[in-house]
């Protein structure tokens, strides 16, 4: 029976003594960890958003405007001139062979074949030396690469002719008036480095 109190007086001695002692450490909860991290996440968009500055407009400039001059109306007078008659226009020293070829020939018309026999680029004048008897009086332009042999259509007249050649640096003429009469064939005409002729 002593060992019974014993026993029993030990197990109340320890109760005791346990309940003297200092208190446990309160532990959390995974809630209450959940909540204070949302906390503090709140509170740290909460003071970077009161560290923004507040926006402020900016006044927009006004524009001034500066008056334009004012323009004074200029009148151009533009003379009337007469048409020039072939004979007028002989006499007063204006060469009307030097026009560009009328539209619609009416007079005779011959195939011209040109031959760049130059070795350059040619820019080629023919231009007609009197008029035919339909009135018509021309001068004709041609341009021609490297070694191009068109065929053209001219009034049938005589010519003088220019050429103005990029290489050889040298330009050829016609030495006598170059005839182009014939209407049965295509006549072939040669640009060379000094002389336009028949080939």
């Amino acid at each position: 029976m002593y060992k019974k109190y014993l026993t029993i007086l030990s197990i109340f001695i320890i109760t005791i003594i346990s309940a003297c002692g200092p208190a446990p450490t309160p532990t959390l909860s995974v809630a209450d960890l959940q909540g204070t991290a949302m906390a503090d996440a709140w509170v740290s968009i909460t003071q970077t958003q009161a560290a923004i500055p507040t926006a402020t407009v900016t006044p927009i400039p006004t524009a001034t405007f500066t008056p334009l001059p004012t323009v004074t109306p200029l009148l151009l007078l533009i003379p009337t001139l007469a048409p020039i008659s072939l004979a007028t226009a002989t006499s007063a020293g204006n060469n009307p062979c030097y026009n560009p070829p009328p539209v619609k020939p009416k007079g005779v018309m011959v195939q011209v074949k040109l031959v760049n026999n130059s070795k350059g680029l040619v820019d080629l004048n023919l231009g007609m030396e009197n008029a035919n008897t339909d009135g018509e009086c021309a001068t004709y332009f041609f341009r021609l690469g490297r070694f191009d042999e068109p065929v053209v259509s001219l009034l049938s007249a005589c010519y003088w002719g220019f050429a103005y050649i990029t290489d050889p640096t040298s330009n050829s003429k016609t030495i006598a008036p170059l005839c182009l009469n014939d209407t049965t064939k295509t006549v072939p005409v040669s640009i060379g480095a000094e002389v336009i002729g028949l080939q």
